[in-house]
């Protein structure tokens, strides 16, 4: 641990809960803070010789729920942003969460795409209805006399 991992206290209602303080840890890819999704204020650092070493360090986890680069480099910013297996990847920056950006995870990380439009497929099922509005009882089969109606339905 380079800094930080102390208890933070805190007054009020705070008081009872368990806070710890931002904390830096340094070491090697087969650590558990290097694969375990750790939700607190933690950054784990470690080392590499190349970019495919960085990259193969990056993605060597069963998670994947978001990642961060810094780099100068826009070039290095794409290959690493398409490369690396996680849901989002902030460049240069952390923690952001524009409200339009889907939010979810890869592999055993998260619970689907939440926070966008096409989180709704993981909540309906879509129907196709082939109706024919015809009088008569046993109605043709001729596409004239059908009309397809898209219907979705919401499932809880």
């Amino acid at each position: 641990m380079l800094v930080g991992g102390e208890q933070a206290k805190h007054d009020g209602d705070l008081t009872d809960g368990y806070y710890v303080k931002p904390t830096i840890f340094e070491g090697t890819n087969d650590m558990r803070v290097f694969q375990e999704e750790i939700f607190g204020p933690v950054l784990a650092v470690t080392t590499f010789k190349d970019d495919d070493e960085a990259m193969q360090i990056a993605n060597d986890t069963l998670y994947g729920l978001g990642a961060g680069v810094w780099t100068r480099s826009v070039h290095k910013a794409y290959r690493f942003g398409r490369g690396i297996q996680a849901g989002r990847v902030w460049t240069n920056c952390y923690h952001i969460y524009p409200a339009h950006s889907a939010f979810g995870g890869y592999k055993q990380s998260g619970i689907g795409r939440e926070n966008h439009l096409m989180m709704l497929d993981h909540y309906q099922q879509t129907k196709n209805m082939l109706v024919s509005y015809s009088p008569k009882k046993w109605a043709s089969s001729k596409p004239s006399f059908l009309i397809m109606e898209r219907v979705i339905t919401s499932v809880t």
